[in-house]
């Protein structure tokens, strides 16, 4: 409460700074700090569990598996909860959660002990920390919600882009428990702090209006004017677009998420060495934030909707992951980290912009929280799929074709997931948005 009334304050003082942004700042140094428990993180720790536990890539993909069906099982919980109380607790709590899932992952010395601890951990980052940090942002804008969102997931890219290279730095100079204490100590304070003083629920608790729009008169804070129409989570779940939303996402994750993991690991096995490996998963990373800061220049400039940006993304990743098949040098692996970075990025903020200009602002988090296991069921398959694939023949071709069809069939799902109209009894908004 004391940090809300000086936010008011401070927007008073200097109008030309919109406290959303210090929102933005706060959720994205969140999702920097969830990727601790990603999967392009854990594929620079593949190489060192092989080597002194002997574990297989199945074995090992079976964690981020067993992670993200956590993550679909305590979303609709959450999401809720969210809305009714904010960001703020529930990624802050997720931070130090991490933290203690790291330390424990530095002292672990079994396999049961890694699935459990690397499990609850991925759960922590995608099912709570990820969607409290994009609501909540949501929340806050309307107008500039695309580009708001691109900011946010630059938290993500930008650790895509530094945390592997420096976890396999740490590795390098000492080992991976070290790195591992060192990822605790770096959430425990990236992921918390920034969150706990910044991540406010929404502009109307401290008397600002989305975007920084100014009162019109005879308004007030308290009583929010109606710019778009928010759906309740039940009249949502109504809607072909409710179903259909997920489903491309669930093809889409299908894919990243193995291909995230895996990545490294198959150009390793080209023959490409591991630091430059990790330089290439860097590269991609800083084109993903290159992307995903394309969406609100796209849709400004070519006056293309949020759902068709999203299916642009899903055409050049399957292009993407064909170059991926053909990379056999690190020069091959710059080509594919420009272009499989550049769509996913679209892809990273598109599908979180679509679901609010659905369905509004109100109720998201419990919406969003509703969807995830859709989604969540395909995503936790993509590792295990992957990392069969090369157990059984050697090689991770098999598995990349399979993912190039997948983001294709995203894209034919994204195609129907047309806008839902409002009910008919339902005032329009004062400003059409998307």
């Amino acid at each position: 409460m004391l940090f809300s009334a000086g936010m008011a304050i401070a927007q008073q003082q200097r109008p030309r700074l919109f406290a959303g942004w210090i929102v933005v700042f706060a959720a994205a140094t969140a999702t920097f700090a969830e990727v601790t428990f990603f999967n392009p993180v854990l594929g620079v720790f593949i190489p060192e569990f092989e080597k002194e536990f002997g574990w297989s890539r199945t074995e090992i993909s079976l964690a981020v598996t067993f992670g993200t069906l956590c993550a679909a099982a305590i979303a609709p919980f959450f999401g809720p909860l969210i809305d009714r109380y904010g960001g703020k607790p529930f990624v802050v709590g997720g931070g130090v959660l991490m933290a203690i899932g790291m330390v424990a992952l530095a002292n672990m010395q079994h396999e049961w002990q890694f699935f459990i601890i690397y499990g609850l951990g991925r759960a922590t980052a995608t099912g709570l920390i990820s969607v409290a940090a994009t609501v909540t942002v949501s929340k806050w804008f309307i107008r500039k919600r695309g580009f708001a969102i691109g900011l946010t997931t630059i938290g993500t890219r930008l650790a895509f882009a530094t945390m592997p290279v420096g976890v396999q730095f740490v590795i390098d100079s000492a080992d991976w428990r070290t790195a591992a204490y060192t990822l605790a100590v770096m959430v425990s304070i990236v992921g918390t702090l920034p969150a706990l003083f910044w991540l406010t629920r929404r502009p109307e608790d401290v008397g600002l209006r989305p975007d920084g729009e100014v009162d019109e008169p005879g308004e007030t804070a308290a009583k929010p004017r109606q710019i778009e129409y928010s759906w309740t989570r039940h009249n949502a779940m109504r809607t072909r677009a409710f179903w259909m939303l997920p489903l491309a996402i669930s093809l889409q994750t299908f894919a990243s998420g193995a291909i995230n993991l895996h990545q490294i690991p198959y150009m390793v096995d080209e023959g490409i060495s591991q630091s430059r490996a990790a330089l290439v998963l860097s590269l991609y990373a800083v084109f993903a934030g290159f992307g995903g800061l394309m969406q609100s220049f796209i849709e400004e400039r070519f006056k293309l909707t949020s759902r068709l940006i999203f299916a642009l993304g899903l055409l050049g990743s399957s292009f993407g992951v064909v170059i991926l098949i053909f990379t056999h040098t690190f020069a091959m692996g710059v080509v594919f980290a420009a272009f499989y970075g550049t769509a996913f990025g679209l892809l990273g903020t598109s599908q979180q912009v679509v679901f609010a200009e659905y369905f509004g602002r109100e109720s998201l988090g419990a919406i969003r929280g509703a969807s995830l296991p859709f989604f969540m069921l395909l995503q936790a398959l993509g590792p295990i799929v992957a990392g069969a694939f090369y157990d059984i023949t050697g090689s991770y071709i098999g598995a990349f074709v399979l993912f190039a069809f997948g983001y294709l069939l995203a894209a034919g799902a994204i195609g129907l997931a047309t806008r839902p109209r409002p009910p008919a009894d339902v005032p329009q908004p004062v400003v059409a948005i998307g």
